[in-house]
């Protein structure tokens, strides 16, 4: 194998490896493969220690586009805020909170800021957020609410949640980034053939002399160019995170992978505004919406036990049980919620051999099978069999 024969593998495996998000343990990824509908995945390889894991993503500019959302990982009450939420996706633990975080009344919350992806309250660590972005507007949600007249908070904390489900601001939104951005998706794709087609093939025509270089010089061009129509989309999207601009600014212009994946670094946080139902409802296909959907509500309704006390504990169940739950409702509508709350064994088809009795008890949440009624399920947190 020669010099650029090296180089080039070395290359690609770098750039499959950088084909990886990290979603968090209560996150989905959407991502799009071949259509425009998208599908909402969770970590394929987790690691519970880090809470959390990596899903794969499409490794062709002009197909892929990735969105990031997690469920509320706070609750919200009319005395403060809890660091963690009853809103768990099944199967796994529960949403619990961060190191050292609890409860905060209103009147005790000084300053809110943002380190990377974590949110802290009074210069403590509250929580860990799937993106910047989603660090960033939680906190701007908090600034707005510890400022809001006792009298009126539970009314503007209704409208915060009824504004991250709704549909059709995150289609609105989805449909604004693509148009914005699809000159970068022009420019990344060409960055892409160049790099791995264009310049292979140069080099296999000519070697290391003056005419492939041209073709690497053409190849750096068009990196500057995904550059600056990166750094200009990402102060228009994200005016606050100077440093991650500056960072991914550099890094395109020295490395081609880098620069082809630049459409990442802007969608993963551009619907971080919208709970994860709203992006599903939006962008996904009507069947896996319904999926998706039913599994949101149907962990809603039987919620993972916390183990929590205290004032949290009831922030937690207030919010979960006053705001969130009736508000999907309203979002889902009834015909959509029949056959969730209470979910029936799978039905036993005539003529399987061998016939197995029905099961006399399901997990309500995973709709695990058990031999005998009452029965706690290990995977979703202790909660009794049906």
């Amino acid at each position: 194998m020669t010099d650029g024969e090296t180089l080039l593998l070395v290359l690609a495996l770098i750039y499959l490896s950088d084909c990886l998000v990290w979603v968090g343990q209560a996150a989905w990824a959407f991502t799009g493969f071949w259509t425009w509908r998208l599908e909402a995945r969770r970590a394929s390889i987790h690691f519970a220690a880090l809470r959390g894991g990596f899903s794969t993503l499409n490794p062709l500019p002009p197909l892929g586009t990735v969105f990031l959302g997690q469920v509320w990982p706070l609750s919200l009450g009319e005395k403060g805020v809890a660091p963690w939420s009853r809103q768990s996706p099944n199967p796994g633990p529960a949403v619990l909170p961060a190191p050292g975080a609890k409860f905060v009344p209103w009147d005790a919350i000084q300053r809110v800021s943002v380190e990377e992806k974590k949110l802290r309250v009074n210069g403590e660590l509250f929580a860990v957020l799937c993106s910047k972005a989603h660090a960033a507007a939680l906190a701007a949600t908090l600034e707005t609410l510890r400022h809001t007249p006792p009298g009126e908070r539970a009314a503007a904390i209704q409208r915060v949640v009824r504004r991250e489900l709704s549909a059709r601001r995150a289609k609105r939104r989805a449909a604004f980034f693509r148009r914005a951005t699809a000159w970068l998706r022009v420019w990344c794709s060409a960055v892409f053939f160049m790099t791995f087609f264009l310049l292979p093939f140069a080099y296999w025509l000519h070697g290391d002399n003056r005419r492939f270089f041209f073709v690497a010089g053409a190849v750096w061009i068009s990196m500057w160019q995904v550059a600056v129509e990166f750094f200009c989309l990402h102060r228009r999207f994200y005016p606050k995170l100077r440093a991650e601009r500056w960072q991914h600014l550099l890094l395109s212009v020295v490395l081609p992978h880098y620069a082809i994946r630049s459409l990442d670094v802007l969608s993963k946080g551009w619907l971080a505004g919208s709970h994860p139902f709203a992006v599903a409802a939006a962008l996904a296909a009507p069947e896996e919406f319904r999926r998706f959907a039913g599994r949101l509500w149907r962990d809603t309704v039987h919620p993972v036990p916390t183990g929590e006390t205290g004032d949290g504990a009831e922030a937690a169940e207030s919010f979960h049980a006053q705001v969130f739950r009736p508000l999907l409702r309203e979002a889902l509508g009834e015909d959509a919620l029949a056959g969730y709350e209470n979910p029936e064994p799978d039905p036993v088809e005539e003529g399987d051999e061998p016939v197995e009795p029905a099961a006399p008890a399901h997990c309500p949440r995973c709709h695990t099978p058990y031999e005998r009624a009452g029965a706690p399920c290990e995977d979703c947190g202790g909660i009794r069999a049906m």
